[in-house]
C-alpha cells in the first residue's frame, strides 16, 4: 500500500509539471475570446473545487489527497500575466476567508496561525494576535475598481492584530496602507531600520536592535509583555550582494515562540542560524521556502514545526512563482515537521 501511495505521488509530481508546461504555452498563444472565456470559466470550476475542499475536508496535512490539491492550485497560477478574473477572485476569497476565519475563531490555549498570502502571516493566541508582512494582494491580483474593496478587507484584518512586524524592503514586505493604519490605532509597527526611510510616518514606526539579544517588549493594550529576538538577517540579491532582513523570534505570553524568517537567504548568516537553537527554544518557523539550505537551517534553529511560505507569489514570474510541489521537494528532508498551508486555512499549535 506504502509503495502505491509513493508512485502515486510520484506520478502526480510528472503530471503537474505537464501541466504546468503546456499551461504556458497556451498562455502564449493569441486566443480568441471564447477561448479566454473557455479557460476563465475552466479555472473558476477548479478554484470553487479546491476551496470545497479545504473548506470542508480534514484529510491529514499530509495526506497525497491535499498534496494533489495543492498541486492543482500550481497548475492554475503558473500562467502568463495578465491573471484572469476567476484566478483574482479565487486570491480575494481567500483573503475573505482569513477575515472570517480569524474573526470567529476563539482561542483558549495554544495559538492559531493563518497563513493570508506569500510571506503574511496572522499569529492569536488568548492574548495577543500578531502579524507579520501584512500586505494587500499585488496590483495585478486586483480587478478592475476594486482596490477598495480589498483595502476594507485588510482594515478589518488590521483592526483585529495588536502589533505588526515588517521584515524587510521588498513591497510584497512591507505595505504603506497598512503601516498608516496600525500606527492610527496607536499599534506599534517593528521594522527593520531602513524600511519606510521616505515617509512621514517613519519616526513612528519602531526600530528595535537586532542583534539576538532578548527584549521585553509592552504592547499597548496588553497585560503581558512578549519577548523578543530580532537577528541581523539578510535577503541574497546578488551573488556577493544582500539586504537587510530583520529574522523575528516572539515568544507569546503563553511562553510559545515563533520565528518570522521574512526573506532570509544569506550564507553568510549561517554563522549565527547553526546555533539559534541555544539561544532560544523555537515551536514554529515561518520560513520562505526559497531560503539557503533548508536542511542546514532545520537543523540550526530546531522548530518543532515548519511552515513554509512565499509559494506562488502571483507578482513575480512564472519561474518566480514557486509552487507547492516545488516546496514539498526543498522541504522533503523534514516532511515529518513540514505543514503547507492553503491562504485562509487555519493550523492550530499547541505544546
Amino acid at each position: 500500500m506504502e509503495t502505491r501511495l509513493k508512485l502515486k505521488s510520484v506520478i502526480t509530481e510528472v503530471v503537474s509539471i505537464f501541466i504546468l508546461l503546456s499551461a504556458s504555452i497556451v498562455s502564449a498563444q493569441t486566443l480568441s475570446p471564447q477561448e479566454i472565456e473557455f479557460l476563465q470559466n475552466q479555472d473558476a470550476v477548479i478554484t470553487a473545487e479546491i476551496e470545497h475542499y479545504f473548506d470542508n475536508k480534514k484529510p491529514g496535512y499530509h495526506s497525497v489527497e491535499r498534496k494533489n490539491e495543492l498541486y492543482l492550485i500550481d497548475a492554475i497560477t503558473h500562467k502568463l500575466k495578465p491573471h484572469n478574473n476567476a484566478i483574482k477572485e479565487f486570491f480575494f476569497n481567500r483573503y475573505k476567508k482569513s477575515l472570517e476565519s480569524i474573526k470567529n475563531t476563539k482561542v483558549e490555549s495554544g495559538i492559531v496561525i493563518w497563513n493570508i498570502y506569500n510571506m503574511s502571516y496572522i499569529v492569536k493566541s488568548k492574548d495577543i494576535t500578531v502579524a507579520f508582512d501584512l500586505v494587500l494582494l499585488p496590483d495585478c491580483m486586483i480587478k478592475e475598481g476594486e482596490i477598495k474593496l480589498h483595502e476594507n478587507v485588510l482594515t478589518e484584518l488590521i483592526d483585529l492584530c495588536d502589533i505588526l512586524f515588517v521584515s524587510h524592503n521588498h513591497e510584497d514586505h512591507l505595505d504603506n496602507f497598512v503601516a498608516q493604519k496600525f500606527l492610527a490605532q496607536n499599534k506599534p509597527v517593528i521594522a527593520e531600520k531602513n524600511i519606510f526611510k521616505k515617509e512621514n510616518f517613519y519616526n513612528k514606526i519602531t526600530h528595535l536592535k537586532n542583534d539576538g539579544s532578548e527584549i521585553k517588549y509592552t504592547v499597548p493594550g496588553i497585560d503581558k509583555k512578549i519577548l523578543l529576538r530580532i537577528y541581523p538577517g539578510h535577503q541574497a540579491i546578488a551573488a556577493d550582494a544582500a539586504i537587510d532582513d530583520n529574522f523575528t523570534v516572539v515568544t507569546l505570553p503563553n511562553n510559545i515562540t515563533i520565528a518570522h524568517s521574512g526573506d532570509q537567504s544569506w550564507g553568510p548568516d549561517f554563522s549565527w542560524l547553526d546555533t539559534m537553537k541555544n539561544d532560544v527554544d523555537i515551536d514554529i518557523l515561518m520560513v520562505n521556502t526559497w531560503t539557503a539550505d533548508p536542511d542546514r537551517l532545520v537543523k540550526g534553529l530546531n522548530p518543532k514545526l515548519v511552515l513554509p511560505g512565499h509559494v506562488n507569489g502571483m507578482d513575480h514570474t512564472i519561474l518566480g512563482r514557486i509552487p507547492y510541489w516545488r516546496s514539498y521537494d526543498v522541504w522533503k528532508n523534514s516532511e515529518e515537521k513540514t505543514v503547507h498551508l492553503f491562504w485562509g486555512e487555519p493550523f492550530g499549535y499547541n505544546r
